[in-house]
């Protein structure tokens, strides 16, 4: 009798012991042998070999993105060209911030105006209505970094966009205004910019 009781014990724990109870717990315990999806991937490179892609303010190379980081943050670099600026506008689901390379960026947060010069950074809090451009005579060079990822596919956009039609187009407002409307989760235009008033 024992040894049946102790055999049916052993039955037991092999069986519950080991297997999972549900299929939540089998997709954890399946997970934690893999590696972990949500961690991003590292990334090394040297930017300098990257393609730089042309986009209606000038040049854009995608250094992170939120593929990359599985959505946790994502890195462009900007390189904005002599009269470019941005419409008033705000990203409700990210913060934004910039990391003045070359040139002189300048931003509005508000009512402050601050000309940002090479070696300046600025982060942009989420929900914090500005404009950016660059007023010199000289392209502008910036790292830019959205966390969480995510509008950095508004670039891919733009990207695609200039590929197909140019700025100087009459039908490209309209279509760079439908890019906004489909990333407007992250990207909300309030108006337009003018840094002068």
């Amino acid at each position: 009798m024992r040894r049946l009781l102790l055999s049916a014990v052993c039955a037991s724990a092999l069986l519950f012991g080991f297997a999972p109870t549900s299929k939540t717990q089998a997709k954890l315990e399946k997970s934690s042998f893999g590696q972990n999806q949500s961690k991003p991937k590292i990334i090394a490179l040297n930017t300098n070999d990257l393609e730089a892609f042309d986009y209606d303010a000038g040049k854009v190379k995608l250094i992170a993105t939120s593929e990359d980081t599985n959505g946790a943050y994502a890195v462009v670099e900007l390189t904005e060209m002599p009269g470019y600026k941005t419409a008033w506008h705000q990203h409700n689901n990210c913060e934004e911030a910039f990391y003045v390379v070359e040139g002189v960026l300048t931003i509005q947060l508000a009512d402050k105006l601050y000309e940002m010069p090479a070696g300046s950074y600025i982060l942009i809090p989420r929900g914090t209505p500005h404009g950016q451009g660059n007023f010199t005579n000289m392209p502008v060079r910036l790292l830019t970094t959205f966390t969480p990822g995510g509008f950095d596919l508004f670039f891919r956009d733009r990207v695609e966009l200039h590929k197909t039609v140019k700025p100087s187009d009459p039908v490209f407002q309209k279509r760079l205004d439908g890019l906004r409307a489909k990333h407007k989760h992250w990207v909300e235009i309030l108006g337009i910019w003018d840094p002068r008033k």
